[in-house]
């Protein structure tokens, strides 16, 4: 079985927690972009799900592969004649770990498996995107992350 989803927008790395001492006990609090991006992921995860049909979440114990694809915008830099026109691997911040672990943490919240320990592979790349349009229109495709997560060992 698989779940085949688009994230659309620029794609947000998972913000690391402001601990505050409230009444002498610790307390994290996730950085606001990253609250925001993690709802977006579960709303597209959900829709995807509900679409789907199959059995939701994942029974306990279900290994599962996850491929997260980000795409961003190309910066304006990468338009010479010598830059290839198809998505190129991208070496900057943000971190593709990071990039994946707001994904995951996203479908945890729309209720995909019991628990993000399920997944056993993961696969994270970062692109800038391809180049579309011809001549004085060319620009970057618009950024967004695709999401593959497949059943390990179910029949397809």
């Amino acid at each position: 079985m698989t779940l085949t989803f688009i994230i659309p927008g620029d794609p947000c790395a998972k913000g690391r927690p402001r601990v505050f001492v409230n009444g002498g006990k610790a307390r994290g609090v996730t950085p606001k972009k990253t609250r925001n991006y993690e709802a977006m992921v579960a709303e597209c995860a959900a829709t995807a799900r509900e679409e789907s049909g199959g059995v939701w979440p994942l029974p306990a114990g279900t290994p599962v592969r996850v491929e997260v694809d980000a795409v961003f915008r190309r910066a304006g830099g990468l338009f010479r004649a010598k830059d290839s026109d198809e998505m190129i691997p991208r070496a900057k911040r943000p971190d593709v770990d990071n990039v994946a672990k707001a994904v995951l943490d996203g479908m945890d919240k729309a209720g995909i498996w019991q628990d993000d320990a399920q997944v056993v592979e993961l696969v994270a790349r970062k692109w800038d995107g391809a180049i579309v349009g011809l001549r004085r229109e060319r620009r970057s495709e618009a950024p967004h992350v695709v999401v593959v997560l497949t059943v390990i060992g179910a029949p397809e």
